[in-house]
């Protein structure tokens, strides 16, 4: 069996399908408080979402491994550069700036061993 399934001339691991499905329903069950609301009054609408939502995370993840381990490291340092002279600046969009810094950077080192 091959691990690798074959993407616009690159190999893209295969993604746990298993792994995704259980992803779907922890945020269909957070999302909807399943299953003290019944499926039935939710619907397959909603539970689709939480799938699609699952493969974007899959798929997300399996982008930023993909990232080699210097690029992430370097990203990472930059990140943490420009969080620490940000915050001498005030202001709504540098605080909205900072805070998307601070997931990108949580996501990265999630995934790269809190480098």
């Amino acid at each position: 069996m091959k691990n690798t399934i074959s993407v616009s001339g690159g190999a893209m691991p295969k993604i746990d399908r298993a792994a995704v499905m259980r992803r779907a329903w922890a945020i269909f069950r957070q999302t909807y408080k399943h299953p003290l609301i019944k499926f039935q009054d939710i619907g397959r609408g909603c539970f689709a979402w939480a799938l699609r939502r699952a493969w974007e995370e899959a798929r997300e993840a399996w982008r930023i491994a993909a990232i080699p381990a210097q690029v992430r490291a370097e990203r990472i340092q930059a990140l943490q550069t420009s969080i620490e002279r940000a915050s001498y600046i005030d202001g709504a969009t540098w605080r909205a700036t900072i805070a998307a810094y601070r997931v990108e950077l949580r996501t990265l080192q999630a995934v790269g061993g809190g480098q």
